[in-house]
């Protein structure tokens, strides 16, 4: 796969989540490339970068791309971080060896995850993919909704399709009733879900 088709499928939204960081409102984060206690590293989603402003930080004065976030956080060369993008995306050369944490950002430690900590982490997914859905972001525009401001999520419905197809995830998402086993199969066999809130907006509730 080449770097800019890496770029294209890998969105920012993806890596943030995949090393289970939460940004704030304004899409600003403390920077995991070093000590930083309040947010200096801010998330640009329209051109899919990255800038930290601390002057402390050894990526300071470089706007990263995907590919350099995962470089900086794996601390490691460019070709080892080409890779792990390959491994996110689980397109390396062995999928027989990659866990399902690694093909999907979601997943994580779900045996043990609590049901309020699930849920808060598929919101956190959802609020992340209002950056990568035009739509979303229109119809949001039309209700006077601004999503840099308020959390709010989008669900595309695609949380448990291809690399991220996960049957832990999918077993807990039936638990919580984001996915309802009507019985049905896939064109390809698979067993087929309904997805609660498809394509709808979604807010958290205290």
């Amino acid at each position: 796969m080449e770097i800019t088709e890496i770029k294209e499928r890998l969105s920012l939204s993806d890596v943030v989540l995949y090393y289970g960081l939460k940004a704030d409102k304004q899409n600003r984060l403390c920077c995991p490339f070093h000590q930083d206690k309040t947010p200096s590293l801010q998330l640009y989603y329209k051109t899919q970068t990255a800038y930290c402003f601390s002057s402390a930080c050894k990526t300071h004065g470089k706007s990263m791309d995907v590919i350099d976030f995962v470089m900086y956080k794996e601390n490691t060369d460019k070709h080892q971080a080409i890779e792990k993008c390959l491994q996110i995306l689980g397109e390396n050369t062995n999928p027989a060896q990659v866990s399902p944490s690694l093909t999907n950002p979601i997943a994580g430690t779900l045996d043990n995850e609590s049901r309020s900590l699930f849920l808060e982490r598929m919101f956190q997914y959802f609020c992340n993919a209002i950056h990568n859905s035009l739509p979303a972001k229109e119809y949001l525009q039309t209700r006077g909704l601004d999503f840099k401001q308020s959390e709010i999520g989008y669900n595309a419905g695609q949380f448990h399709h291809g690399a991220r197809r996960d049957e832990k995830l999918i077993s807990r998402c039936l638990e919580v009733g984001l996915l309802i086993d009507k019985g049905a199969r896939s064109k390809t066999g698979e067993k087929a879900y309904t997805v609660f809130g498809n394509r709808c907006i979604s807010f958290a509730l205290a």
